[in-house]
């Protein structure tokens, strides 16, 4: 089992609305494990606490109660300590406008007082930067800017990163190139990845493990192979008692996989035949079935369902 190199428990945020001055929780008894090695695609709508949690694991801001542990470590000073192995790019990139990116690098080297000033030219090579030295920021495409933030993001050899949308305003061609990046990252380098997006069928192109957040909540952590093979076409079949109607697609049909999402609805994976078979075989055994219908689910779909209770 790989090591957990991130773990929020009963994570709380809460933030005050001014002009009522009532609490508005970001987050709500939030829980969350990532593994080393992992490339972990984090999904969610627009304010469901995404950008929350990434700015409390980076210390850019303090959970209201909970606890976090990094590296196995926990405690202000530690986590103060082992944020040192991480590199965030969360919203924009802050960079200096009138600098090249060499420079910019540059002053976040000394800042981080890293010795070595051949990182720079080995992160400008890693994120395809090192022909721009003529070039200021300003006039850098929006996927060069994001490229030039993964690279202070990496500066300093980090073992974890933190990417909050970085693929938001990229055209095709650019969101090609980010995600072979990221995945050369995590491949050659093992570096590990939480990365967040709205695209999810971008994030279904990276992940190895996906985590669901809705309204401030984990819904759920799930692998990607887990994932996969619930995605896959089905039968979903509506009753009124689905243990029951679980028992008789076990009889008749033994060698497929049958799955309880609710106490009125079943699925039955894996089944190429005709639907009317598998409703006259019910039916006879007594099962009243309300709707039987062929589908099969994408990650959408699948969140959608999942955020739903399980209502594909």
């Amino acid at each position: 089992m790989a090591e957990i190199i991130f773990e929020a428990k009963s994570l709380k945020k809460h933030y005050w609305k001014a002009k009522t001055m009532t609490k508005c929780p970001a987050l709500d008894g939030f829980d969350m494990e990532i593994r080393r090695g992992d490339i972990y695609g984090f999904a969610g709508e627009n304010g469901a606490g995404k950008t929350t949690l990434m700015r409390i694991l980076t210390g850019r801001a303090r959970q209201s109660s909970g606890e976090l542990a990094l590296f196995g470590n926990s405690g202000e000073k530690e986590l103060c300590i082992q944020r040192g192995r991480i590199g965030a790019l969360i919203e924009a990139p802050a960079l200096y406008p009138g600098m090249t990116a060499r420079d910019n690098l540059e002053v976040l080297r000394l800042q981080r007082g890293i010795p070595d000033k051949g990182c720079i030219s080995e992160v400008l090579n890693t994120v395809g930067l090192s022909d721009t030295d003529a070039q200021k920021a300003r006039n850098f495409s929006l996927g060069m800017k994001q490229r030039l933030g993964l690279a202070m993001a990496l500066l300093g050899n980090q073992e974890f990163l933190v990417l909050d949308e970085p693929m938001n305003g990229l055209d095709p061609g650019g969101i090609v190139e980010f995600r072979k990046l990221l995945k050369r990252l995590n491949q050659e380098r093992g570096i590990t990845i939480l990365i967040s997006s709205h695209l999810l069928g971008e994030l279904n192109q990276l992940a190895t493990c996906y985590g669901f957040i809705h309204r401030g909540k984990m819904v759920e952590q799930i692998s990607a192979e887990k994932l996969k093979e619930k995605c896959r076409t089905y039968l979903s079949i509506r009753v009124e008692d689905a243990a029951r109607t679980t028992e008789a697609l076990k009889r008749h049909f033994p060698g497929l996989e049958t799955e309880i999402v609710t106490e009125s609805r079943v699925h039955l994976y894996g089944f190429a035949g005709d639907t009317g078979e598998v409703l006259k075989k019910l039916v006879t055994d007594g099962v009243n079935v309300r709707e039987l219908k062929a589908a099969s689910a994408d990650l959408e779909k699948y969140y959608m369902s999942v955020i739903k209770g399980g209502q594909l």
